[in-house]
């Protein structure tokens, strides 16, 4: 259309006939006409004049000029469709512009009809207002004007005037909007001026207040909240197999960046008219929610899943209930938005949710907790921004001391923010969502898990959270974290990992950390045990990131950042005491992914950090990588316990025996050649080879059989390049950057040759065989922390060294001579000494040579400085350990051996200062050189016994409780004296004169065994009585290490001192009877002492200490697994000699052992009944920790057999008759125990006839003289009555006891529990089972118990009166046949105060070389027998290996200690908790600490002679005599402080399988004589089990085939029980 001129118009147009009369408006000028008649039009150019000029007058006048009546006229004619309606836009402007300004004049009332105005407001709103949105426009300021006027003088409010204005007033929202949003119809890139915003804010919030709005208003200001939903933003041609809720990461730019003009209009309206639009939007919500909310059933999103796939007859239902859930999401998602926008239009809504919150549907109540989490939150329909998780190996790593400037995104629309607490706003609401805690369903907990996290994350939108909402907060999460459901515990976590350093510090640390046991860091590292594999991953995975970001303070020792996150290491290296394979491995990738991880730093060369000093000075220092690894590698084994640092050290020893094993692997798949071989043969042989291999590794993994497919494709694919790389790995000779080349290059190469599948597989292995912790690079920054002692790292660096000088030495060898240097510079001379840290040096050093002694200096000086050592030493250890180098490395040994002893004897003679130092020399000269100490054999026993004779201290009465933690010298002296006896012995080991041999072992023995009888007396001389009872302790140490040294050591001990060393574990102190029990633990362990050294632990079910009870308990029922499986590994392999039944042939010399006891009651006593209970709960103490389901027939023949054998060790019929009472009382308690057995079926018969044949030790018992006596013994009853009826309630009373100790102590937080047991064996209630009875609290620490003075041993009272025979044991509280022998009366930890030989523990060399797969929890079936986690060790050495090898040997390991830990559920208030639940999570309680066991099928052997006499051993050489110092130094851990049974071992299955057995009867354990004798026919043909070396020695000896015969009195006992069980 061709643009149209003014003037030419006007020039066209005729002048009209007549023009209309001219307005006569007091007060105004113009009094021109504005209209015309129909074809006599005013030309455009005039008209547009006369408008522009009415409208200049009408904007001057005073309105109180001009009369209203005068302007009805002019407003008339203004209104005149001409006018409004013309096509020009300029007209209809100028137009609009004074109509507007005589509603201004004519205010209030309009001088117009309603549809008059109608007209009127259709032009301003579908033409005036949206030419707003282009400022470009000509007439621009006209269009402002008609706005400000309409706002000014509100002359908008005319609009309700009109009838049926809802349509106006829809249309004007919507186009207020689109002006705003920039959507009008504008091409111009103009930016629209904030005046015309704040205007139309103005006129939109005058309509709301002014006019009842129609719904579609509301809906249209609500919309504009949506246009923040990051899901309008998305693509419409998105896959649909994305989620509507999916965000596309990488097109996070196209997101907006800021809020929208239009999300602002709708927020001013909705806040400058709160009260009326929270009434309208709790209208629009309440249609929504309420509708869509009744309508939805639980089964509603099942129902959609399943609809794709199945059309169902109610398909139409099933959509409408899928359109009202979407209908309900959005509504929530833009009450979330609405919330962070304006909070007060909500105030009807929230309540409204509130009630959701108890809906029906569980998805209603799950969008109810999403959203008014995301409302407390400050989250809106945007979201959260991509946060980044916590870097372990980020440099440099932030710090607390700064402060925290944390942003979560500096898009407005991502960071959280509320304009006000949602907390203190509507509490009510807020009590309620906390509420949800317990909800029946899993989801919605799992929902509720996510949104505290997001609230702890936000802060609760940066609101000041109050001290008690925040420990609310935190205290729910905890209890969600315990929740039965793993998806619940898993959103928990999953929940807390994107929180920054600060945030974690601050909130999650708030309720003091892993320093608190109920706080939530406590509770998530309880998760690292969790039963399920992926929650205990993310758990290890949460608190490995902690730690590693943390590392930098608690390097630094803050205070605050130490007691939160400090014991992360801890805990997680603790959870090697659980038997799961998953677990060790998650921890291997823990370790070296977040604690230590390989990239850290992620910097090439030095650089320079700066560090904030205590006094807030900031230094500068210049620092290598290697340093910063080594500085954060000693920072983590500082602070660890004395649980976990064995842990750390063992996996760093299992790698040198992993890597033997990983090398020998590699050459077999090398040999294997991807299966092409030149014969059949070969290829048959190695592939068995390989599979052998293969199925050692993978069952150690946790998934054996994933992890055979997964190595056999590795083994097949003969990729020889990974070959090298797992070497270069694996190498002591390789640099850290060396090896971490090569793991990276192993996962590439793998990866893209399609096979990182093999990857899961292969990366435990590698973490577990590589160097990564004890690399050659670390050892130089190693060794300048340890000479640095104020750096606060010395201590961890010295330990670390001797670890590596003694695990794995050859990584020290390009560093030994910078070590030997520095103690060439540490000498001491006559006037100075040595620093403190020379004796760690020193100890490194020793180890190292007593492996590599070619490698130490050859040069004088070196060995000048070690005589120096030796000479002017005040630490016998430096005196000792230096002699040592001396000795081994030296190429004169014989000329410094005669050295040290001839100036050793000489200041000895003198009466030197240093005396200690050396005896100390002169003892390890006796070992390692004892031809030059023969040579002064009198000198030598002259110093022995003038120091073992010399007592200067002042003697007082003989106390038996006396004990001191601290050695004075003159009891060191003694010490060493008697060590110079012991090493004697030992080192004429490797010397042909036996007769020399067997007198020095004859003396030792001789000398020890008098210490021990004269109750640490020497040489009849008094002592101190804390003297003596170290020496009794000393001196039954070293008898265990002369037995565990050589058989004929072991044939010296006859029983009667074997006897009398057991007696120690009956008399107090506590320490001698603790160090005993450890150094028993210990070489049990190892498989170097006779099985008979095992009865004596079972003297402690009256042992006042209950920690040292349980965890003997604990080591018991481990030694019994690893038994138990030598025997099922035995059946599986053929080749393999058939295993012995160690542990359970055990019980006859126990019994033995029981019949010489100083306690046994006569028959005369007054309460002999009562006393022969108490020798019942010895035999139950037996029971509870070696009885199973299969052996326990096994262990009811064996007391059996004891009745067909009389005494040997002495003649006397008493001693006989006593070990008859004994078997009966033992048979009595066996039958009762196995009804009550726990873990055991109803109705099985679980003492059915044992097949086979058993020896009894014919040291200890001997054939009965004529058959007719034989036949009278087994046909009597020796046990009385009255004790026969009250082992059953005695027997359900200490079952009870040990199930209630368990829940007790699962309850008590690990950190502060004391191992309180109430199964503590003396402390039942002979009022158990009487009215109004009450039990004593035994609640004490353990100072407070050892003060108590409890009973160590039974003893006859005689005063007691004859108890009842319904009635037990005396209590605690009330004990009666005490022993005068009482336990100390302080609690002492003996380790601090063991002599020198006990320097160095073996924990180090106990670890799980690999963890055993964990089967399934049996619920209500391993509760009393698993309570107590079980370590365990098993030495892989034959025992004719000598003690020569016993650092040498292939990956021995060991046994440590064990604590309880608290892992469940507690939360009680939980009513969805099931049952079934419960017992799952208490199921995982009772496994959690028990250790794991090494399982190498190809490796792990049946010890030759484990219950035998042990072989002689002798060495081939001198050399192998120095290697017995590894003892030494072994032992010397245990003086450090080291518990020689903490540390793990890898985990075994469990043993008490169940077995098809027949159906009990109550005569079935006790079948007739014809049918023990016809089962022994059938079995006579099968191979004896033996468990002596001695053979019988008459055809009437204990050995004979008729040894299953039940005795008469058993058939008695049974029958008698059954009536009486029957009667019940």
């Amino acid at each position: 259309m061709p643009t149209r001129s003014r003037q030419s118009n006007a020039r066209a147009t005729a002048q009209p006939e007549a023009e209309e009369a001219a307005y006569n408006i007091t007060g105004l000028d113009f009094n021109e006409p504005l209209t015309w008649r129909a074809g006599k039009a005013i030309p455009v150019a005039d008209l547009f004049t006369r408008l522009q000029k009415l409208s200049n007058e009408l904007r001057n006048v005073d309105d109180q000029a001009i009369d209203v009546k005068e302007i009805a006229g002019l407003a008339q004619d203004l209104v005149h469709p001409n006018l409004l309606g013309h096509k020009d836009k300029g007209v209809r402007a100028w137009t609009v512009a004074c109509v507007v300004d005589i509603l201004n004049i004519c205010a209030p009332d309009a001088p117009y009809r309603p549809n008059q105005l109608r007209d009127i407001f259709t032009v301003i709103i579908n033409t005036i207002l949206p030419a707003l949105a282009d400022p470009s426009n000509a007439y621009n300021a006209q269009h402002q004007y008609i706005l400000d006027q309409l706002v000014d003088a509100q002359s908008i409010v005319l609009i309700t005037d009109i009838q049926d204005a809802d349509t106006l007033i829809t249309q004007l929202f919507t186009n207020a909007f689109d002006v705003v949003s920039g959507s009008g119809k504008s091409n111009s890139s103009v930016e629209l001026a904030q005046s015309v915003v704040f205007q139309i804010t103005m006129m939109l919030n005058t309509v709301v207040d002014e006019a009842n709005l129609p719904q579609e208003v509301i809906d249209i200001i609500i919309a504009q909240f949506l246009r923040v939903d990051p899901r309008s933003h998305e693509q419409p041609a998105a896959t649909k197999r994305k989620t509507a809720d999916a965000k596309d990461k990488t097109q996070s730019t196209l997101l907006l960046k800021n809020y929208p003009p239009a999300y602002n209009l709708a927020k001013s309206v909705c806040t400058a008219c709160s009260e009326k639009m929270a009434a309208a939007i709790s209208q629009y919500f309440n249609v929504i929610i309420t509708n869509a909310g009744g309508d939805l059933t639980d089964d509603v999103e099942e129902k959609a899943k399943s609809h794709r796939r199945h059309v169902s007859p109610d398909s139409d239902n099933e959509g409408q209930d899928q359109d009202s859930l979407n209908d309900l999401k959005k509504a929530h998602r833009l009450v979330r938005e609405l919330w962070r926008a304006c909070p007060d239009v909500l105030v009807n809504v929230v309540p409204q949710i509130e009630l959701e919150l108890a809906a029906d549907a569980k998805a209603v109540r799950r969008l109810a907790v999403e959203t008014l989490g995301d409302m407390i939150a400050g989250i809106g329909l945007a979201g959260l921004p991509d946060l980044p998780t916590l870097d372990p190996a980020a440099f440099p790593q932030p710090t607390i001391e700064t402060a925290d400037i944390t942003i979560l995104s500096n898009n407005p629309l991502l960071q959280p923010s509320a304009p006000k607490p949602f907390i203190h706003v509507h509490p009510a609401t807020y009590q309620a969502f906390l509420g949800r805690r317990i909800d029946r369903d899993v989801s919605v907990r799992a929902s509720f898990a996510k949104a505290v996290g997001r609230v702890l994350l936000t802060r609760a939108a940066g609101s000041a959270l109050r001290d008690e909402e925040l420990s609310a907060l935190i205290a729910a999460q905890a209890k969600m974290l315990k929740d039965v459901d793993e998806r619940v515990r898993l959103s928990a976590l999953q929940s807390l990992e994107n929180f920054p350093y600060h945030t974690v510090v601050d909130m999650l640390g708030s309720d003091g950390g892993l320093s608190e046991p109920s706080s939530l860091l406590s509770t998530i590292a309880e998760r690292v045990t969790d039963k399920k594999p992926h929650v205990r991953e993310k758990a290890m995975y949460l608190l490995g990131c902690m730690w590693g970001s943390a590392a930098r303070d608690v390097g630094n020792v803050n205070d605050r950042v130490c007691s939160i996150l400090g014991q992360i290491p801890t805990r997680l290296l603790s959870s090697m005491y659980v038997k799961d394979n998953h677990i060790g491995a998650l921890l291997s990738k823990a370790l070296y992914e977040y604690l230590l991880p390989l990239s850290y730093p992620p910097i090439k060369g030095n650089i320079t950090i700066s560090e904030t000093q205590g006094d807030g000075d900031v230094a500068q220092e210049s620092v290598d990588p290697d340093s910063l690894r080594v500085r954060r590698i000693l920072t983590l084994i500082r602070d660890l316990d004395e649980r976990a640092k064995p842990v750390f050290f063992g996996l760093q020893k299992r790698q040198a025996d992993l890597s033997k094993a990983i090398t020998t692997f590699l050459r077999a798949c090398e040999e294997y050649n991807a299966g092409v071989a030149d014969d059949e043969s070969d290829e048959k042989r190695l592939k068995e080879q390989l599979t052998r291999f293969i199925d050692s590794l993978s069952r150690q993994l946790p998934d054996p059989a994933k992890a055979v497919n997964d190595l056999w494709k590795f083994a097949r694919a003969h990729d020889r390049r990974a070959y090298q790389l797992i070497r270069f790995a694996m190498g002591a000779e390789h640099e850290y950057k060396t090896m971490t080349k090569a793991i990276k290059e192993l996962n590439k190469r793998l990866r893209d040759n399609g096979m990182g599948n093999v990857l899961e597989t292969l990366m435990p292995i590698l973490y577990q065989c590589a160097l990564i912790s004890y690399n050659r690079s670390h050892i130089p920054a190693i060794m300048d922390y340890a000479r640095s002692p104020d750096n606060g790292f010395a201590e961890a660096a010295q330990e670390v060294l001797r670890e590596i000088s003694e695990k794995v030495p050859e990584v020290m060898k390009t560093h030994i001579q910078v070590l030997c240097g520095e103690l060439e510079d540490m000498a001491p001379s006559q006037k100075n000494t040595e620093p403190a840290s020379a004796v760690d040096s020193l100890k490194a050093c020793s180890a190292f040579a007593r492996r590599f002694p070619e490698d130490l200096p050859k040069e004088r000086r070196f060995y000048t400085a070690m005589l120096a050592f030796v000479q002017f030493s005040q630490s016998p250890k430096a005196a000792k350990h230096a002699a040592t180098i001396t000795l081994l490395a030296s190429d004169k040994k014989e000329m410094y051996a005669k050295d040290v002893l001839t100036k050793a004897i000489k200041a000895c003679s003198s009466g030197t200062n240093n005396r200690l130092t050396h005896l100390a020399a002169i003892s390890q000269v006796c070992l390692i050189a004892p031809a030059a100490a023969s040579a002064q054999e009198d000198q030598i026993l002259k110093i022995v016994n003038e120091t073992l004779q010399t007592t200067e201290s002042k003697s007082i009465e003989w106390d038996q409780t006396a004990w001191s933690d601290e050695i004075d010298d003159e009891t060191a002296a003694k010490q060493f004296a008697l060590r110079i006896h012991v090493n004697r012995c030992r080192g004429e080991r490797g010397r042909d004169n036996k007769e020399k041999f067997e007198e020095l072992a004859s003396t030792a023995v001789k000398t020890l065994l008098d210490v021990i009888e004269h109750d640490g007396i020497v040489g009849g001389s008094e002592a101190p009585s804390t003297q003596r009872n170290h020496l009794r302790l000393t001196a039954a140490k070293y008898i265990l290490k002369l037995c565990r040294h050589k058989q004929r050591c072991e044939e010296l001990i006859t029983p009667e001192m074997f006897h009398t060393i057991a007696w120690i574990l009956l008399s107090p102190p506590h320490g001698v009877r603790s160090g005993l029990v450890h150094q028993l633990k210990k070489y049990l362990s190892q498989n170097r002492l006779n099985a008979r050294w095992l009865t004596l632990l079972f003297l402690l079910p009256f042992e006042p200490d209950d920690e040292l009870r349980v965890s003997t308990i604990a080591w018991l029922k481990s030694r019994a697994d690893f038994f138990a499986r030598q025997q099922k590994q035995a059946r599986m392999n053929s080749d393999k000699k058939p295993a012995q039944n160690i542990i359970e042939l055990l019980l006859a010399r126990f019994i033995s052992l029981l019949a010489h006891h100083p306690d046994f009651p006569a028959k005369g006593d007054d309460d002999y009944e009562g006393q022969m209970l108490d020798f019942a709960k010895y035999i139950i103490f037996y029971l509870q920790c070696v009885a199973t389901d299969d052996n326990l027939s096994l262990i009811f023949h064996v007391a059996q057999r004891i009745k067909q054998a009389a005494d040997a060790t002495s003649n006397s019929e008493e001693m006989d008759e006593r070990l008859y009472i004994l078997s009966d009382l033992a048979q009595a308690t066996i039958r009762n125990y196995a009804d009550q057995m726990p873990g055991s079926a109803k109705g099985t018969n679980l003492l059915q006839t044992w097949p086979g044949r058993t020896h009894l030790p014919n040291l200890l018992f001997k054939a009965i003289n004529g058959h007719a006596k034989a036949q009278d013994i087994a046909a009597k009853n020796y046990l009385p009555e009255d004790v026969a009826a009250g082992l059953t309630h005695l027997v359900k009373r200490m079952i009870r006891n040990t199930k209630q100790s368990t829940s007790s102590r699962h309850k008590t937080p690990a950190s502060d529990r004391k191992r309180k047991l109430s199964m503590s064996i003396d402390a039942d209630d002979d009022n158990d089972n009487e009215p109004g009875s009450t039990r004593k609290s035994a609640k004490k620490n353990k100072r407070d118990r050892a003060a108590s003075s409890l009973p160590i041993r039974k003893t006859p009272s005689k005063s007691a009166k004859k108890r009842k025979s319904e009635q037990a044991a005396l209590s605690v509280e009330q004990p009666s046949r005490k022993s005068v022998r009482m336990s100390s009366s302080k609690k002492v930890n003996y380790e601090e105060s063991d002599d020198d030989d006990e320097e160095e523990g073996d924990a180090e060399d106990v670890i799980p070389y690999k963890p055993a797969p964990m089967e399934k929890y049996k619920h209500k079936t391993t509760k009393a027998r698993d309570e107590t986690p079980v370590i365990e060790e098993e030495d892989e050495e034959d025992d004719d290996a000598g003690d020569d090898q016993e650092e040498e040997a292939a990956s021995p390991t060991q046994q440590r200690k064990s604590a309880t830990k608290k892992v469940g559920l507690s939360d009680d208030e939980s009513g969805v908790q099931s049952g079934e639940a419960q017992d799952d999570e208490v199921a995982a309680e009772e496994h959690e600490e028990e250790v794991i066991e090494s399982e190498d099928a190809a490796d792990v052997e049946m010890m030759n002679g484990a219950d035998k006499e042990h072989g002689d051993d002798v060495p081939t050489n001198d050399e192998q005599d120095a290697m017995d110092e590894d003892e030494e130094e072994e032992e010397e851990g245990e003086e450090e402080g080291e518990d020689a049974e903490a540390t793990p071992s890898p985990p075994a299955p469990k043993r008490n399988g169940k077995a098809t057995r027949a159906k009990a009867t109550p005569q079935t354990a006790s079948a007739s004589d014809k049918t023990s004798k016809a089962k022994e026919k059938v079995s006579s043909t099968k191979k004896p089990v033996s468990t002596t070396k001695a053979k019988p020695s008459s055809k009437k000896d204990v050995a004979r085939d008729n040894s299953a015969t039940t005795s008469p009195a058993a058939v008695t006992e049974s029958t008698r029980r059954s009536s009486r069980r029957h009667k019940v």
